[in-house]
C-alpha cells in the first residue's frame, strides 16, 4: 500500500463490517450486492475499489487504496445504497468549470 497506514488484515476487517464478502473462487476480491443487484467489489491484491458502471467518477483518485479517506468515501456509497439512494444519483469527485478555464474538484 502506498500512503495508508491500514494494513490488509485492517481492511479486512473494514469489509467484514460493512458485509462485503470473498468472491467465490477469487482470493483477493470481496463484493456486496445493493438493492437492484448492484454491486461494490474491492480487489485487495491490486488495491482498486470498483464502484461498478452506475456510480459516476470525474476523476479515480478515490477508487484505490492510497489514502485512508477512500475507505471513508467507500463506508458512504455503501450507507447511502443501504438506505436505498440510487447508485446512478451519486458522482463521486465532481469536477465544476471555473474561471479562466481552470477546473474545480470537491472531494
Amino acid at each position: 500500500m502506498n500512503n495508508i497506514n491500514a494494513t490488509k488484515k485492517t481492511i479486512q476487517k473494514l469489509l467484514g463490517y460493512l458485509n462485503f464478502v470473498p468472491k467465490e473462487n477469487e482470493k483477493s476480491i470481496y463484493y456486496k450486492v445493493y438493492t437492484g443487484k448492484y454491486t461494490i467489489e474491492i480487489d485487495s491484491e491490486n488495491e482498486i475499489i470498483n464502484y461498478g458502471d452506475k456510480i459516476k467518477s470525474d476523476n479515480k483518485t478515490t477508487q484505490n487504496f492510497s489514502r485512508s479517506e477512500n475507505f471513508v468515501v467507500l463506508e458512504c456509497v455503501d450507507r447511502l445504497l443501504e438506505k436505498g439512494y440510487q447508485p446512478q444519483k451519486i458522482i463521486l469527485e465532481k469536477t465544476y468549470p471555473a474561471a479562466f478555464s481552470d477546473l474545480i474538484r470537491l472531494r
